[in-house]
């Protein structure tokens, strides 16, 4: 089943082997989110067994959620604010020096339209659902703002900043302004003002 969602096929859940992937996942967010303040290493230690890969100086602040870990690639020098969501039935990929402000969402995962496809019994009697998944790309030095929700397929360019509260539902390409429901191109940022790709940048 894990093949099947990761290739971007319809698969069915609960699922023994997603189950286990998950809750596995819940175990460590939920010792993760309950450290305390000053036990950075101890929360280093845990988000590094959570996700695939995590970045030298990345910072992420709890709470936070997600659904396996196991398919999220975080680069470095990068900040996850509080309260950030992560559905990683696709791969998420988000690059360095990236910044997800207050409550952003990274959804990888929908549902069917047709409302009998989305939950319905198997031959065993158990109720299940039906998803498809389509990997999510943040690109370096994006940022993007409090409470927005980046949904399924999307890449967001290098250097571009999402406005708060949007919905982005295409791509967004670099080096741009964009923002609301369905999130727009607003405006270019200036070529003066773009990042070095590989310019360091320290997190305080």
């Amino acid at each position: 089943m894990i093949e099947k969602m990761l290739a971007g096929e319809p698969y069915h859940s609960p699922n023994f082997e997603l189950s286990r992937l998950h809750m596995r996942a819940q175990a460590i967010q939920e010792k993760f989110n309950a450290a305390p303040a000053l036990a950075s290493r101890d929360r280093d230690r845990l988000i590094r067994q959570l996700l695939k890969e995590i970045g030298e100086n990345s910072w992420i602040a709890p709470p936070f959620y997600c659904d396996y870990g196991k398919f999220i690639t975080i680069g470095k020098n990068t900040f996850i604010n509080f309260n950030c969501l992560l559905l990683d039935g696709a791969e998420i990929v988000i690059g360095d020096a990236v910044i997800l402000s207050p409550g952003v969402k990274v959804l990888t995962s929908s549902h069917p339209i047709e409302p009998h496809k989305r939950g319905f019994y198997d031959e065993s009697g158990t109720f299940v659902c039906e998803l498809q998944a389509k990997p999510i790309v943040i690109n370096d030095h994006a940022w993007i703002g409090a409470g927005s929700t980046v949904l399924p397929g999307v890449e967001i360019g290098e250097n571009s900043v999402i406005g708060a509260g949007s919905v982005v539902t295409k791509s967004i390409p670099p080096n741009v302004v964009a923002m609301g429901n369905p999130c727009r191109v607003y405006k270019d940022i200036p070529k003066k003002d773009q990042k070095v790709k590989n310019e360091k940048r320290e997190l305080v």
